[in-house]
């Protein structure tokens, strides 16, 4: 799906229509070479500590997600959707571009930065909107980030308590099953003289009454 999406990405692009006819060799290269990297990054993994792993996927998913929404609200201007976009003169300040790395790090020609628009969401004549737009996202993930962080952390803890109780409850049982066995042991020691002299006594009964 997230291949698909990149390849949207890219072909909306192409002002070429033959380019897209070269798409399929390629697409089918990099599902092989996709299956092959990852056989050999698996094997090659196998000692690395998944968290770290987990955790530079989740940083890097976000960075792409972040460039999504800035390239979203880059489409949305094309369409007039924050004022006018063309002609360059009728646009407002915040249509109007920050900086202009076309020359260096152009987005549709430069392959680099193509791929960089495609993945990371890069403009070389980026606008405040687009700032802003990428500014927002971060405050939104990070804040959402720390409480769910932050929940995690107190349904573990109270998961670790349940668990604590738990396993105390359990040794205060076995410690208490000795004790109540050696009581019951005790009992019935006890209680085996005194049957034996109750008994005792009633044979005794009748032989002085018989006297």
């Amino acid at each position: 799906l997230e291949s698909i999406i990149f390849l949207v990405g890219v072909i909306s692009d192409f002002k070429d229509p033959s380019y897209v006819s070269s798409l399929p060799i390629p697409i089918i290269l990099a599902l092989i070479l996709s299956r092959v990297v990852g056989c050999i990054f698996f094997q090659g993994t196998k000692k690395m500590k998944v968290e770290h792993f987990m955790r530079f996927c989740a940083v890097f998913l976000m960075f792409i997600a972040a460039g999504f929404f800035s390239q979203s609200m880059h489409k949305w201007q094309e369409l007039d959707a924050f004022g006018a976009w063309s002609p360059l003169s009728a646009r407002a300040w915040h249509n109007q571009k920050v900086f202009d790395a076309s020359d260096c790090c152009n987005d549709k020609t430069n392959r680099f930065f193509v791929l960089m628009r495609a993945l990371l969401g890069w403009q070389d004549q980026p606008t405040p909107i687009e700032f802003f737009a990428y500014a927002i996202y971060w405050v939104i993930a990070i804040s959402f980030g720390v409480v769910m962080v932050r929940r995690a952390k107190k349904a573990i803890g109270a998961k670790l308590e349940r668990m604590r109780a738990e396993m105390g409850a359990a040794k205060d049982k076995q410690q208490e099953e000795p004790a109540v066995a050696a009581k019951t042991s005790e009992d019935a020691a006890t209680a085996e003289p005194a049957d034996s002299n109750s008994n005792g006594g009633s044979s005794n009964e009748p032989a002085s009454a018989a006297v």
